[in-house]
């Protein structure tokens, strides 16, 4: 396992992250043992949120790391009512507290290496979390102690170009952030990850394999031929008969279609590339992705060719 630096914080964290957003609560003993095996290999760094699978996704960490107080652990508190991209603003000083020190209890920790503000979606909102206190009461938790480091992760869905991170990231308020890169969404690597290199901010990539379901995501040849199909139906991409082509990923190999999406995002300038699995037998396939060199560069460049003109993710 290789390891880079979480920008200004100056921790040393694994290429490749385990997201831990799914699992817990229908496959406990299996997401423990998954976790304890990203561990081995050498992983160590954990992105999780009070959310995940109703809290169940924090108690089943706080199992599993037990032990393990050298893992860093991403959590996040999420101002909103849902996770949907039209959801309510509902942020308080007083529900962050209260969701931090409920983050702590079920992880089992005395300290958050970091929290996130949680799916900032629109400047409006980002706005009123700046002002209505809630940034104000991270950056006390973090002079408490109970935090080390602050940051916001976008909600790219409805947010495809990026507009809060390339706002955010200039002030200076935030260590990390956290934000969709993959090679159905290039749009980052020209607009925020240049921004974040500039105000040495750190960089954890969430939806690596663009994946909402087992049918749709970069997790085989016909699953991201159905994405792909997506983006037609949306208008994302045009309705050329090179995106109906069977054979449109073949450029990739020998690499299979989630190895390559992970090369991909390994081959940018980011800090971390997080990514969730199941399965400590699907752990060990991602784990092929962290061997260097990521992807050549004629094969970014034509996968910028085909898809670099998305700016909306659609799942």
């Amino acid at each position: 396992m290789r390891y880079r630096t979480l920008g200004r914080t100056g921790l040393q964290v694994s290429e490749l992250g385990y997201g831990a957003a799914r699992g817990a609560r229908q496959e406990r003993a299996q997401f423990i043992a998954t976790v304890r095996a990203a561990i081995d290999s050498g992983i160590n760094f954990i992105d999780t949120a009070s959310g995940y699978d109703g809290g169940e996704s924090e108690r089943a960490l706080g199992e599993a790391l037990q032990g393990h107080d050298d893992v860093l652990v991403e959590t996040k508190y999420c101002p909103y009512e849902t996770y949907a991209v039209g959801a309510a603003y509902i942020g308080t000083p007083q529900a962050l507290t209260a969701s931090v020190e409920e983050s702590l209890r079920r992880l089992r920790r005395d300290r958050l290496d970091i929290l996130l503000g949680h799916g900032m979606r629109t400047i409006e909102s980002f706005d009123r979390f700046m002002s209505d206190g809630c940034y104000d009461a991270m950056v006390k938790l973090r002079d408490q102690g109970k935090v080390r480091f602050i940051g916001i992760s976008e909600l790219s869905e409805g947010d495809g170009t990026h507009q809060v991170l390339q706002r955010a990231v200039p002030t200076g308020a935030f260590d990390v952030v956290m934000l969709t890169l993959n090679f159905l969404l290039q749009t980052a690597a020209d607009s925020v990850l240049p921004l974040c290199a500039q105000h040495g901010v750190g960089t954890v990539v969430m939806m690596p394999l663009n994946q909402a379901s087992k049918v749709s995501g970069l997790v085989s040849v016909p699953a991201a031929l159905e994405c792909v199909r997506r983006h037609i139906e949306k208008g994302t991409l045009p309705d050329d008969p090179i995106y109906r082509d069977p054979g449109l990923f073949d450029f990739l190999k020998p690499y299979s279609i989630p190895e390559a999406a992970l090369r991909f995002v390994l081959a940018h300038d980011v800090s971390v590339c997080c990514a969730g699995t199941r399965s400590p037998e699907r752990l060990r396939e991602n784990l092929r992705a962290v061997d260097p060199p990521y992807l050549d560069p004629d094969r970014l460049h034509r996968l910028r060719q085909l898809f670099g003109g998305i700016q909306r993710q659609v799942l």
